[in-house]
This record gives C-alpha cells, structure tokens and sequence, in this order.
C-alpha cells in the first residue's frame, strides 16, 4: 500500500479564494467538481478538501510511478458532505487517476485540512498512522519531529533513534525495525504525515509539492 498526505492551514494568505489567479479554477478543477464547489456552503474549507486530496493521491502515486507529473485535473475527487464550516470532523471520499482509484479521508479541525490517500492492499498487520501538529521552528524539521515522535510511539521505539530523511528516502532505526511509506507535508501553521506500519518491515519515503501550491 502506498500513502501520501497534505495540509492546508486555511488561515494562510495562500488559501485566501480570493487571491487565486482566475484561471486556477480552469486549471484545478473538472467539470464535476466545480458542480460541487458550487452547491456546496462549505466555501473555504472544500476547495481545499479537494486540493490536498489530490495532491495527497499524487503523492501516494508518484511513490508507485516516479515519472508521475501533477496535473491536477487529472485527480478526480469525490468527497462526501464537509462538516459545518469552522467544526471539525472527517469526510469520506476517493480520489481516481486515469483508472486509478485511491481511498480517501479528508479531517478538519476548523483551522486545517488534511488529506490522506491510500492505494493498494496493506501487509498483513499493517495500518495507516496520521497526525497534524504545530509547525515550531523550521517546518522540515518539525514535521520529522513530528512523524518520529507518532511512529516511535507506536512501535515502541524511542523517537530518539529513528530517523526520518528524505535523502534516501527511507525510515530507519538502529535495532532494523523500519516505517514504512511515510508521506510528509506542511503548509503555513501546520505540519502532517501518513504512513503505513508493518513492524520489521521496510518501506520509503515520500514527500512531494506542487510549485505555487499551498502545502507541500
């Protein structure tokens, strides 16, 4: 199973609608899409909801197809109704990508939107670990701490000793047990990350942006 996720602070002046460029819509959204958007009350909170969970199905690709480009577009979305606007909750989705499918959760908090996309059957025993938190200091470093921190925790490692590093992409640590999949985004006052978790088993990481897009 490959994993990839992505944070919108929706307080940060790149998410202001307003200040889009007007052929964003055109760019972003199909056709589908933007019938949603427009039935829809939830006027910040779902443009985002849907743009970070086409980047999240993109990252969770690019993994799979490294030669994947983001054309976002090509990322249709379907989500079920957002929770009111400023609550927090989970909306349920999928994302599909030229005959792909990818499961989807989008959560809310009223100040973030995460997504997390998933394709692909898990190994045995294995399940999706996600968490937001706050970007302290420098956001590369806090989303590590971050991931670290959440895995360790989970595997009853110390967070001490289990590297998180884009450059090999890999999750280690010292006694061999391994993360695996593990996606990294931040944007704004946020950062976040997905993985999968399969015990001793190895995995990659993955972490991807779009130029100019809120989130990386």
């Amino acid at each position: 199973m490959s994993v990839g996720n992505d944070v919108v602070d929706l307080a940060d002046p790149e998410a202001r609608l307003d200040g889009l460029h007007p052929r964003f819509a055109a760019r972003v959204w199909s056709a589908g899409e933007r019938e949603l958007l427009e039935a829809s009350r939830s006027r910040q909170a779902l443009p985002w909801a849907l743009w970070a969970a086409k980047e999240s199905a993109y990252k969770a690709l690019k993994r799979l197809a490294p030669e994947t480009v983001f054309s976002p577009k090509e990322f249709e979305v379907g989500l079920s109704p957002l929770p009111p606007e400023g609550a927090g909750g989970v909306a349920a989705g999928w994302v599909v990508h030229r005959g792909r499918r990818f499961d989807l959760e989008v959560h809310l908090d009223g100040a973030s939107v995460h997504a997390v996309a998933r394709i692909g059957e898990a190994p045995a025993g294995a399940g999706v670990l996600w968490k937001v938190g706050r970007a302290v200091g420098d956001p590369g470093v806090a989303v590590r701490r971050l991931a670290a921190t959440a895995i360790g925790s989970a595997l009853g490692l110390a967070p001490a000793g289990l590297r998180i590093v884009r450059r090999p992409p890999v999750a280690t640590h010292p006694d061999g047990r391994l993360a695996a999949d593990v996606s990294l985004s931040h944007h704004g006052r946020f950062v976040a990350f997905a993985c999968t978790l399969a015990g001793q088993r190895a995995g990659r990481v993955t972490s991807a942006c779009c130029p100019g897009a809120p989130g990386s």
